[in-house]
């Protein structure tokens, strides 16, 4: 099996290059174009090679995307470190063709580290490279501790689900014997029986001369009922229920588990203090050692305040471009309406129709159908009205139009002038997005510049 290039072999390869040094002003103009020629052959190379091996590391293998993620993270990483020198280069030639004095000069980390678990990689120097091992030996120290209380904190966790059941299970009983105390309920028993009774003595009665045993039956089932009403009373009134049991046996278990969690968290409770402390630690670590978080939640609160007025520019937008046709469309209409021939060609239509209607009607009556004859008599003197309606409809139709345009047009110039007003305030916000998110990807490519500005070539 081919054994891959490392991400520390890439980093190398990328300083090998010598990027950094096109930037020395000592250097001639000869000099600097040749090294950026080769530069950026050599850029271009690794990144066919960092392409190809990110793609190429499922192996075959059907990966979920977090673990896609997760793998492919130190090779975008260095494939984002790779776009930024690109630009850095780029700079250097718009600079030199324009005859601008040089970009200040950068450096970037001579090392690449990361956590493979997590997917969190970073580009830094030897200073940045020791914090970081000094923060994971801290995080081993916070995962042993972890594994160490996970057995206390599982029998916590069984101790409180436990502890919901029984709970659960004592309010569902002290719910029924809430019930039970009420009136209402001895009343719906009463009641009950008291219809049985009546209804097995009326039973009784009906049948004592014709069925005298099933009459007996009903009678003696009359009785059981009055007899049952005294015992519901006691029962009634009497606490020690089977409900009342069950619910004194559930509390003791309740009070037992309680105490048994007890033990539990009294002994569990240093190591949690101890976890917690270190957690706030590392979590304090993490924040002040990376830089690009920072940059990053500066970001984050940018973008959340522009959100809104990007979403109405966008709609503005959106508005306009629907609007712009219709306008389109408006203006070709009156363009039609108000052309010489406009007018005529409507009224030359309409003679044309009165002398067609006038020549069928002469046609009919010199062939003898006086009837259709007046018809089409009729039909030419309904063309000739017409022809000032024409002409009334052209100019009323002409103003509505126009109506409609200067509304379409009114409506426009609100929303451009809506827009400017919105824009007026997004666009600081913006440019500011903008530079940010420039800052970022230097400094998660751990780009920084020198301390020294260059002086022009």
């Amino acid at each position: 099996m081919i054994e891959r290039p490392a991400p520390q072999d890439y980093l190398d390869d990328l300083h090998a290059i010598g990027v950094t040094r096109l930037f020395l002003p000592h250097l001639s103009t000869r000099d600097r174009a040749a090294g950026i020629r080769r530069v950026r052959q050599e850029l271009g190379r690794i990144r066919t090679e960092l392409t190809l091996q990110r793609d190429g590391m499922d192996d075959g293998q059907a990966l979920s995307a977090e673990e896609a993620r997760r793998r492919a993270a130190p090779l975008n990483l260095l494939l984002l470190l790779h776009e930024q020198l690109v630009e850095e280069v780029g700079d250097l030639e718009r600079s030199l063709s324009n005859g601008k004095p040089l970009p200040y000069s950068f450096d970037f980390g001579r090392f690449i580290f990361g956590d493979d678990a997590t997917g969190e990689w970073f580009v830094g120097g030897q200073e940045q490279y020791d914090d970081w091992l000094k923060i994971q030996q801290f995080k081993q120290r916070l995962d042993a501790l972890r594994m160490k209380g996970q057995p206390a904190r599982e029998q916590l966790n069984g101790v409180r689900t436990e502890l919901e059941a029984l709970t659960a299970k004592r309010d569902k009983a002290q719910a029924s014997i809430d019930g039970r105390q009420k009136r209402s309920f001895v009343l719906r028993r009463i009641g009950m029986l008291v219809v049985l009774i009546a209804a097995s003595g009326t039973v009784g009665a009906h049948y004592w001369n014709s069925y005298r045993d099933f009459s007996l039956v009903a009678f003696g089932l009359a009785a059981a009922c009055a007899l049952l009403i005294p015992i519901v009373i006691a029962n009634w009134k009497n606490p020690r229920t089977r409900t009342a049991r069950r619910q004194r046996k559930l509390d003791q278990q309740i009070l037992e588990l309680k105490q048994e969690g007890l033990q539990y968290r009294q002994s569990y409770q240093p190591l949690e203090l101890q976890i917690k402390a270190l957690e706030v630690h590392y979590s304090r670590m993490m924040d002040t050692w990376e830089a690009a978080r920072l940059v990053k939640n500066r970001l984050d609160s940018f973008i959340e305040e522009g959100q809104p007025l990007r979403e109405r520019v966008e709609s503005i937008r959106a508005e306009l471009e629907a609007l712009r046709p219709q306008r389109d469309k408006l203006l070709r209409k009156l363009e039609n309406r108000r052309k010489r021939g406009a007018l005529l060609r409507r009224m030359f239509l309409h003679m044309m129709m009165v002398l067609a209607s006038g020549a069928v009607g002469f046609y009919f009556q010199y062939t003898g159908e006086p009837d259709y004859a007046s018809v089409m008599y009729g039909l030419g003197a309904f063309c000739i009205l017409l022809v000032p309606l024409a002409y009334i409809d052209w100019k009323n139709r002409s103003y509505k139009l126009e109506s409609e345009l200067r509304k379409l047009e009114t409506r426009m110039l609100q929303l451009q002038t809506e827009g400017k007003q919105v824009m007026k305030r997004y666009h600081p916000i913006e440019l500011q997005i903008k530079t940010l998110i420039a800052q970022y990807k230097r400094t998660r490519a751990g780009i920084t510049n020198s301390q020294e500005s260059q002086i022009p070539a």
